[in-house]
């Protein structure tokens, strides 16, 4: 008969010694890959997935063990494998370099914890808890005692991390410079980590009270910020029928604002409910707040939904719009659910907890998504962007090759080799297998303009010409505008250009036939950029005018103490 699962972790002698080798186990399997994998081409994905597996699992068979029975343990470590496989396999964009971890970009890495921490939540109650169906109280206290221990277990390795370099540091005032090198060898530091790591995770086990305490305390706290939120965004979208929403597609970022915003009512709403079953134990003001929160959610995504369309329909994906589009997905369904629930008269709070719970599925099931290959962000922004090239909707000229030969992997070289073997005898076909074979022979990136420079001329002098034309202006576009003024910086009686773009004030000069960029202009304080748009700019005099000084062949220049800043507002 199978052992029943347990609530609280167990943590007797056994118990430590276990989770002892786990996390040695652990820190020896990262060496291990950092040491003997092969690092050839071919052998990379191979790498990428041995690092995710030696780096995740051993986190999860630590918040398991002790928690679940035999058959969920093994069932959910083999589960946990294959995310690893999923965060590995075809993630050509890693380091391959001998002597480091071939771990996966940060968005990656990210992913693959957060499906496994979302996987590791929902396997813990369901496997103790009702049958009868979801419980948002123990998904929650589940998920704030597991997080909570991780966290100090990290902080453990942090301290110990501290102490290595604090007697690499003594011994090395001695001339003893071999500790420091030995105690951060990949051989010692990993396996004492997560040794470290794993009796942290033991003696934490079974801190109930502590984790209660600290959740108790913070979110009970953090919830009375849920009111000054909801009045915000409520009045932030009472204002928008007055405004129109042109004011906010100009921003280039108003899908993220819009999006941050619905998190932070999620977050702040759970917070003022936490796993309470008792609306009378909620106070009032919360009460209140938790349903108007639970309504504005709706009009957020909605309106970053129309953003994100609408930039998709002018430009096509790119892996960013892609990762949006997921995220639009979860917060749909949290605003669906929050929006049904505030409408509930009976039964509201645990109507908030079921859709918090379909909330976290959604966000399982697009982590999971967005790392399978078919949900790949840069496979799909490349099959959308090459479609967008061969269909005519983009001019060959206007297309950047280089963004498939340099930013979206092996999915985008190997559209450009399949757009280098294009068929056919038209003379577009033929541009197209040009510009792809020059960007899959360059070695670094080429600037390519993509259309008409977005440029706002400041003051009555026009901009020298040829200067709209040059690489200076490629970076401005519609969602990156710039400002331009002509002035003699210089005092040589040839005119240069001060480019504003976005908080950057470019110094440009014109060389030869084309233009370069001398540097850029900083003051140290906030940047002033509606008084260059209006033109409000004059030359002056340097307070401080020295010579440059060679000391040998290095050339040092004097960099002034910051001028005191105009008081703002």
């Amino acid at each position: 008969m199978a052992r029943p699962s347990r609530s609280v972790p167990r943590s007797d002698f056994r118990d430590l010694a276990v989770r002892a080798l786990l996390g040695l186990a652990g820190g020896i399997a990262v060496w291990a890959v950092i040491r003997w994998t092969p690092s050839a081409e071919p052998m990379k994905a191979l790498r990428v997935i041995l690092a995710l597996a030696a780096l995740t699992l051993p986190v999860v068979l630590l918040g398991a063990y002790g928690t679940l029975r035999t058959r969920t343990l093994a069932l959910w470590t083999l589960a946990a494998a294959g995310v690893s496989v999923l965060g590995g396999l075809g993630r050509t964009g890693v380091p391959i370099t001998d002597g480091h971890l071939p771990i996966p970009e940060g968005g990656i890495l990210f992913l693959t914890c957060l499906a496994l921490a979302i996987g590791h939540v929902l396997v813990r109650a369901r496997d103790g808890g009702d049958k009868a169906g979801p419980n948002w109280s123990r998904h929650f206290s589940i998920a704030w005692s597991d997080g909570l221990r991780a966290l100090l277990s990290a902080v453990l390795v942090g301290v110990l991390l501290g102490l290595f370099g604090l007697a690499a540091g003594l011994f090395k005032v001695i001339g003893l410079e071999q500790v420091d090198a030995f105690l951060f060898r990949p051989g010692v530091l990993w396996p004492v980590s997560g040794l470290v790591f794993g009796l942290g995770v033991h003696f934490t086990a079974g801190r109930e009270s502590l984790a209660e305490g600290v959740r108790v305390f913070g979110l009970g706290l953090l919830a009375w910020f849920s009111p000054l939120l909801a009045l915000l965004v409520a009045a932030f979208l009472a204002s928008l029928p007055f405004t129109g929403l042109e004011p906010l597609w100009k921003t280039g970022s108003a899908a993220a604002l819009l999006m941050g915003a619905c998190v932070g009512l999620i977050v702040l709403v759970t917070a003022a409910i936490q796993e309470e079953t008792n609306p009378a134990k909620i106070p009032r003001l919360l009460r209140y707040t938790v349903r108007l929160g639970g309504l504005l959610m709706a009009p957020l995504v909605a309106i970053a939904a129309v953003g994100v369309f609408l930039r998709i329909g002018q430009y096509g994906l790119s892996p960013d719009r892609v990762r949006a589009l997921a995220c639009l997905l979860v917060l749909a369904v949290f605003a669906g659910g929050h929006a049904l629930a505030a409408l509930s008269r009976r039964g509201w709070l645990d109507a908030f907890g079921k859709a918090n719970l379909a909330g976290v599925v959604a966000a399982l099931a697009a982590t999971l998504f967005t790392l399978s290959l078919p949900g790949d962000p840069y496979r799909l922004s490349v099959m959308d962007q090459t479609r967008r090239l061969i269909s005519g909707q983009v001019a060959p000229d206007r297309f950047d090759f280089d963004v498939l030969r340099f930013d979206t992997g092996e999915p985008g070289r190997a559209a450009l080799r399949r757009l280098a073997a294009r068929q056919g005898a038209t003379p577009r076909d033929a541009e197209i297998r040009q510009l792809a074979a020059a960007a899959l022979a360059r070695t670094w990136r080429e600037r390519v303009r993509l259309g008409a420079p977005v440029v706002t001329v400041v003051g009555s002098s026009p901009l020298p010409a040829g200067f709209l034309e040059s690489d200076a202006t490629r970076p401005c576009d519609a969602e990156s505008p710039c400002s331009a003024t002509s002035l003699d910086i210089s005092g040589d009686g040839r005119p240069e250009v001060l480019l504003q773009r976005r908080v950057q004030l470019e110094v440009w000069a014109s060389e030869g036939e084309g233009w370069r960029r001398l540097g850029e202009m900083d003051s140290g304080c906030s940047s002033d950029l509606e008084a260059f748009q209006a033109g409000n700019i004059r030359i002056i005099t340097p307070e401080i005018v020295v010579r440059d000084v060679q000391v040998g062949t290095v050339r040092y220049q004097l960099i002034p103490d910051r001028f005191q800043c105009p008081p703002q507002g």
